[in-house]
């Protein structure tokens, strides 16, 4: 992955690319989004982040990494990896985290959730957190993600994936391609 913040450091971009070992994708993390990448034939993935008033790039990219920690790093119960995870980011896209905390209903995180705005050509990772597995729960907190996942375009793609872990909680990670 390289970050770049400044048109010097677009222009070094494929310098570096090359003076390190072609990694199994080659990511590019644009801090300004109105930064342009010339070539790209050696890219993978350009991503940058929703620019929403107030908004920090840099916890931008904390939000980025504890995603890919949690759901990529971190096996979930359900089939979700790193190919899934490179489905999602491929393209140029501009990415968004959005994590919401819960005590016994996941409806409440999910609530929060309902405002976003969805788009047909998204790609999203609705991932959860339980504390302790247990049937009776799970099956609770899957009516309610089942009932907000049915809100989806149908054009989009929707990965999801849970696991054991505190704090309790709801994360949607949003890829919109930036190509239209």
């Amino acid at each position: 992955m390289v970050v770049v913040s400044t048109a010097e450091g677009v222009e070094h971009v494929h310098q570096v690319l090359e003076n390190h070992e072609r990694a199994r994708k080659n990511v590019v993390v644009k801090m300004t989004p109105e930064l342009s990448i010339k070539d790209e034939s050696d890219i993978d993935s350009i991503l940058s982040f929703q620019q929403n008033p107030g908004c920090n790039p840099y916890m931008e990219l904390k939000h980025f990494l504890q995603v890919y920690h949690e759901n990529v790093e971190i096996h979930g119960m359900v089939g979700f990896d790193f190919r899934s995870f490179s489905d999602i980011i491929r393209g140029k896209n501009v990415v968004s985290v959005y994590s919401y905390e819960y005590q016994d209903d996941i409806a409440e995180a999910i609530s929060h959730l309902k405002p976003v705005n969805l788009k047909d050509n998204g790609k999203y990772l609705l991932s959860f957190t339980v504390g302790k597995y247990d049937e009776k729960a799970l099956s609770r907190h899957l009516a309610s993600l089942n009932e907000y996942m049915d809100t989806f375009p149908e054009e989009s793609s929707l990965y999801w994936t849970f696991r054991e872990a505190t704090p309790q909680k709801v994360t949607l990670f949003a890829s919109i391609s930036s190509e239209q």
